[in-house]
């Protein structure tokens, strides 16, 4: 369905007396084994990207690879429990997981609780285990303000108590977002916000207004940090300071070079061995078309664009405003990102510091990402199978005539 079809028919749905759908319907297997698949590959290169690595700082080749099959593990468990969770349920938890992530980005800038690395203060250390706020907070606000909609459709044509309002809840997150810094986390928010709105039916001029404030702050809060106005310039000429701003791009660059069509096999890849940076982390897609080769990188490709169909599917057949609006975020998020860090590896857009979801290595960012499959999952058990409706259909038919 085209998406001006969607967002109408999100609109329409919508009603002040928003009751919850049951999921009791079956769940996606196309959005599951895909996810799968995914991750699957994404353990296989995680290991074969990081062992030079962690090899030399842990003496242990398998270090990484360990420790992102233990969170992945952590994260099919979350996602198999999510699934199963009741709309109402899903919808109560967004509300309290979008204040409690606020807390929790509050928490990772005072000095002792959050760790810096890079320049930046992204993690909280909670003792047992370190936590990357950004990631919670970009799912909880998918689902908050969707919760806020459903429950109010007029907020999204209401000037000062309706969409400045969902601003407001965005701009609060956005500001301990780039206090951290994490301009690519507050991009990305951006894009969950505007993505959720527009399906909601927001005016088209309210949305050119909005993007004619949001472009020119962007602009200002690149040239304003010095790192990111290099690595805008190192963008548009990579090849201008190779040793310097544009060094990360230029080995990326030089990976996919080297792997041409068919790639140099898995583990063969020289980049790894100490030329490309976060080679298992944010540049990994830079690893597997230089092992693996063009192909794989088109199937990577594929795969990310059928998760974003059956998400698209979902939002498309679901008749619940929340589970539309929500889905629609949640799709964004995970589209945008995925586009997101291709679109760096292969040197089409500024550095951002973005994972690739389900592939890159992360603890929260693997946990997470699964959890928000998890949530689609849920949402995929509100819409019944085409052939029930048309029964039903039937069935109305004949009883009225």
């Amino acid at each position: 369905m085209p998406f001006h079809l969607l967002r109408s028919s999100s609109a329409k749905a919508a009603s002040n007396d928003y009751a919850p759908t049951p999921n009791s319907g079956s769940m996606d297997l196309w959005l599951a084994g895909t996810a799968f698949v995914l991750l699957i590959i994404g353990l296989v290169m995680v290991y074969s990207a990081s062992a030079p690595t962690a090899l030399r700082h842990f003496g242990d080749a398998t270090h990484f690879a360990l420790r992102n099959s233990v969170f992945a593990l952590i994260g099919i468990v979350c996602m198999i429990v999510i699934s199963r969770l009741p709309i109402e349920t899903i919808r109560i938890l967004g509300q309290l997981g979008f204040w409690v992530a606020i807390v929790l980005l509050v928490a990772v800038l005072i000095p002792g609780m959050g760790l810096e690395g890079g320049g930046a203060r992204r993690w909280l250390n909670l003792r047992v285990i370190t936590v990357q706020p950004s990631e919670p907070f970009k799912v909880m606000l998918a689902l908050y303000l969707s919760h806020l909609i459903a429950q109010d459709p007029g907020l999204v044509y209401r000037v000062r108590d309706g969409i400045f309002y969902l601003i407001a809840l965005f701009m609060l997150g956005a500001a301990l977002l780039m206090l951290e810094p994490d301009f690519g986390a507050t991009v990305i928010s951006a894009a969950i916000v505007f993505g959720i709105v527009f399906i909601a039916g927001i005016p088209l001029s309210w949305i050119a207004g909005l993007l004619m404030i949001a472009i020119p702050l962007a602009a200002v809060a690149v040239i304003m940090a010095p790192y990111r106005f290099r690595r805008v310039t190192s963008f548009l000429d990579p090849w201008d300071d190779p040793q310097n701003s544009s060094f990360q791009l230029v080995q990326s660059l030089l990976s996919f070079g080297n792997g041409g069509l068919f790639g140099t096999g898995l583990g063969q890849g020289e980049q790894k061995q100490f030329y490309l940076p976060e080679s298992h982390t944010d540049f990994i897609f830079a690893v597997i078309g230089e092992e693996m080769g063009l192909g794989m990188v088109w199937l990577i490709i594929f795969l990310f664009a059928v998760l974003v169909w059956r998400a698209v599917r979902i939002a498309r057949l679901s008749s619940d405003p929340f589970v539309r609006l929500s889905t629609t975020g949640l799709t964004v998020l995970i589209g945008s990102q995925a586009l997101a860090n291709m679109g760096v590896v292969m040197g089409l857009l500024p550095p951002k510091g973005l994972t690739l979801p389900l592939v890159s290595y992360g603890g929260t960012s693997l946990i997470i990402t699964l959890s928000a499959i998890g949530l689609l999952l849920a949402f995929s058990r509100t819409i019944s199978p085409p052939e029930k409706v048309v029964n039903r259909s039937t069935a109305a038919k004949e009883s009225n005539a």
